[in-house]
C-alpha cells in the first residue's frame, strides 16, 4: 500500500522487556505470541496498520500506523494482548511511537520503509529510560512546547499502568480498548464472569486514567 509524503503517520517499534533473560524454548514462545497479539491488532483495526506487521530478532515488531491519531490506543492494545494470553510467558513490551511524515513504503515486501516517523520511533526506543515503558518522539510542530511535553508525559504514565496489568486486567483492558461493554467483555473469558468482575478487573487496571489518557492523545491535533 502506497503511502503520501504530505500526510503524517505513526511508526511504532517495540521489543519485549527483560526478554534476554528468557531461556530458548520461552523465547519461540514469544515469537508467536508476538505474532498472535499483532494478528488480533489487524483483526480488531483493520486498514490501521499499513504494510503489516514486521517481527525482527525473535522479540522486537515495529508496523506503521495509517492513523497517528490511534497509536497510544494501538500500543497498549498490542500489551494487553500479550499479556492477556497468561500461561507462564508472563511478557510485556515497550514501545516508542514515532510520529512523522514517510519518504518511501516497498510494495511487495514487508519492512524497507524509511521516513521521518520511522527514523523517530527507532532511536527513541534504543534511548528510553530502563524504567520508561511508553515513549512518544514528535517532529517540531506548531504546538507548543508545554502541550508536547504534557502529551509525552500522559504517554509515558500510561505505559507505566500498563506495566502492572495481571493477565486478567489486561484482558478487561483489551476489551474496553476496542469499546466493548463490560457485558461484550466478559464474553472474553475463557471461562465464564460476572460483569463485577470484569469491572473489578478495570478498576484495578487504572482503566478511568488509562481511557483519559486515550482520549487526550486521540484529540491531539497531529500535523506538519
Amino acid at each position: 500500500m502506497g503511502v503520501r509524503k504530505d500526510r503524517i503517520y505513526a511508526a511504532l517499534t517495540g521489543d519485549a522487556i527483560k526478554s534476554s533473560k528468557l531461556d530458548a524454548e520461552v523465547r519461540g514462545r514469544l515469537h508467536d505470541a508476538i505474532l498472535k497479539a499483532g494478528g488480533e491488532l489487524e483483526k480488531y483495526f483493520p486498514g490501521l496498520v499499513l504494510d503489516g506487521i514486521n517481527v525482527f530478532r525473535g522479540d522486537s515488531v515495529q508496523f506503521l500506523l495509517s492513523d497517528p491519531a490511534k497509536a497510544l490506543r494501538t500500543a497498549l492494545f498490542f500489551r494487553a494482548a500479550l499479556k492477556a494470553a497468561g500461561g507462564p510467558l508472563r511478557v510485556d513490551m515497550r514501545f516508542a511511537i514515532g510520529i512523522g511524515t514517510i519518504d518511501f513504503m516497498p510494495e511487495v515486501s514487508k519492512g524497507g520503509a524509511d521516513g521521518e516517523a520511522y527514523r523517530l520511533s527507532g532511536p527513541a526506543l534504543d534511548s528510553m529510560s530502563p524504567k520508561q515503558t511508553l515513549r512518544l518522539a514528535l517532529p517540531q510542530t506548531g504546538a507548543t512546547l508545554s502541550c508536547l511535553e504534557a502529551l509525552k508525559t500522559t504517554v509515558a504514565l500510561a505505559g507505566t499502568l500498563a506495566e502492572r496489568w495481571t493477565a486478567k486486567q489486561a484482558l478487561a483492558v483489551k476489551g474496553a480498548l476496542l469499546g466493548y461493554t463490560q457485558d461484550e467483555i466478559c464474553n472474553l473469558w475463557p471461562t465464564p464472569v460476572s460483569r463485577q468482575a470484569v469491572a473489578k478487573n478495570l478498576d484495578a487496571a487504572g482503566w478511568f486514567a488509562v481511557e483519559l489518557a486515550v482520549k487526550c492523545f486521540e484529540e491531539f491535533e497531529f500535523s506538519q
